[in-house]
């Protein structure tokens, strides 16, 4: 192992993380997010699962901050990113059981759900299946783009 895995190994222990130790010398490492970091390649990467955006030369202590800190704003929202059919996509969440919201858990229906990402377009969140949830108004437009909901928020 090398001492970058090795302090990683440490330093998740020491903040509560799990680690999966994956194929080519790829962790994941889950925090309150899931980051894959690759302390073993030549640009040791690492980037929050559902996001465009990754970093490059990071070491262990910062890939361990990455599982507690929603990811940095993006500038602007690209517009392009969001995809359309928005009750389509609100019923197949409906259809696999989803049906409370994702923030307070008040139940909701098709025409009382918004269409949630979990990570923000705005923060590099991608517009697919595994970023999508669903929550009522209320919660959707409090939230914004910011994630309360990590203790860095």
């Amino acid at each position: 192992m090398s001492r970058y895995l090795n302090e990683t190994l440490a330093l998740a222990e020491k903040h509560g993380v799990e680690v999966v130790q994956k194929p080519n010398g790829h962790i994941q490492l889950k925090g309150d997010l899931l980051v894959n970091y690759y302390p073993e390649s030549k640009k040791m990467s690492a980037y929050v699962a559902g996001t465009t955006g990754g970093k490059k030369r990071i070491m262990p202590k910062e890939a361990i901050g990455m599982c507690f800190k929603a990811p940095e704003l993006t500038p602007g929202q690209r517009k392009d990113a969001r995809g359309s059919n928005s009750r389509r996509k609100r019923q197949q969440l409906i259809n696999k059981g989803v049906s409370q919201c994702h923030w307070c858990h008040r139940p909701i229906d098709i025409d009382t759900s918004t269409l949630e990402h979990i990570i923000p377009l705005h923060r590099g969140g991608l517009d697919n299946a595994n970023n999508r949830t669903l929550a009522c108004y209320d919660c959707n437009q409090s939230r914004g783009h910011e994630m309360p909901e990590l203790k860095n928020g």
